[in-house]
């Protein structure tokens, strides 16, 4: 039979049609993915843990069932957080959307002495009362949502965890004892933990210094703010300038400009701490993924799946990276993805079967 040729033009039309019609389902199955994708994000975390509990003696079931309700505690806490500051905030509204409207009042008033005339627009409607309470008294209410999708999560998690054990001898089982792909994956898989661990801790360190700071200076719902300042850490670049601002704003309003201008001094000071010292020290060239590159997988991954789009767009990239490194025909192209003289990470065993 004839070798038919594939033209490059109809090769690559191809190529774009699947890549549409991936993105779509991507997109479209948000719903299921999110709530998976951060149940993976989480056993990827924790199966150091099973494993070391499994090597203590513990039993697989009681070692997942632990790691699940510890898991589930911490989900739990964070979500209360979120809605006990909610339900604060909605009572604490009224009084800052009037010094909200005050400031707009001398702020205008300011403009025209310089002959600016900054007549009221769309943009101002931001700040109208029951717009505001609105929003926020939805937020309050949503707890039926949230729960369900903590649920699903710790529901994933579950499997997820159960699956990690006995996965590694399947593969065996399937491929054969001399198969690459096992000691391969657990080098990728080893290498996005590594990442995982460590950005978790220094996080962690963000999120109490802030929260530590607006406690001290005196700013409402520090536990929110410090909570946000550990979450959006995982999102570089624009992640510690979304966490800063409705702080900052909330002190702007409830105590003045002074001490919003110090909280704001605090969230410099240690993004600089963490940008400069703490994120070169102990992630190093780990992350070995150019500016552009994290700029573009913050953009893609946002628009897919929103804020959990952007909180796992790293570790989505770095496993795509890895995939590349340990692929013979798409090896090179993981070059692209790194900074100006990175080199392909060859440590570990290939992802490439054997044989």
């Amino acid at each position: 039979m004839p070798n038919v040729q594939t033209p490059p033009a109809l090769r690559i039309a191809l190529y774009g049609a699947s890549l549409v019609i991936i993105v779509a389902g991507l997109r479209a199955a948000a719903p299921i993915l999110t709530p998976l994708a951060l149940a993976a994000f989480v056993a990827t975390v924790s199966v150091p843990a099973l494993g070391s509990l499994r090597r203590h003696g513990v039993p697989t079931a009681p070692a997942i069932l632990l790691i699940v309700l510890l898991s589930g505690a911490i989900l739990g806490f964070f979500g209360w957080i979120v809605l006990q500051s909610a339900a604060e905030l909605r009572a604490e509204l009224p009084g800052y959307i009037g010094r909200w409207q005050q400031i707009e009042q001398d702020v205008r008033g300011s403009l025209l002495t310089w002959g600016v005339d900054a007549a009221p627009g769309d943009y101002w409607t931001l700040a109208e009362p029951q717009r505001l309470l609105d929003v926020v008294t939805l937020a309050a209410r949503n707890v039926t949502s949230m729960l369900a999708f903590l649920l699903l999560i710790l529901l994933y998690l579950v499997f997820i965890l159960a699956e990690s054990v006995v996965l590694p001898r399947k593969v065996r089982l399937v491929l054969g004892p001399g198969a690459g792909w096992v000691p391969g994956a657990a080098a990728a898989l080893s290498q996005v933990q590594r990442y995982i661990l460590v950005k978790t801790l220094i996080s962690v360190l963000t999120g109490v210094a802030v929260g530590a700071g607006a406690a001290l200076l005196g700013v409402n719902f520090a536990l929110l703010w410090g909570f946000l300042a550990f979450l959006l850490n995982f999102i570089p670049t624009i992640g510690s300038i979304i966490a800063a601002v409705p702080a900052v704003l909330v002190a702007l309003l409830q105590l003045g400009p002074g001490r919003a201008l110090a909280l704001a001094a605090v969230y410099l000071g240690v993004n600089v701490l963490v940008g400069n010292f703490a994120d070169p020290i102990l992630i190093g060239r780990q992350l070995r993924l150019s500016p552009i590159v994290i700029l573009v997988s913050l953009v893609f991954w946002g628009w897919t799946w929103g804020l959990v789009g952007m909180f796992l767009a790293v570790p989505l990239t770095i496993a795509l990276r890895i995939g590349l490194e340990n692929t013979d025909t798409l090896g090179k192209y993981a070059m692209l993805m790194g900074p100006v003289g990175a080199e392909p990470d060859t440590r570990g065993a290939s992802l490439r079967p054997s044989g």
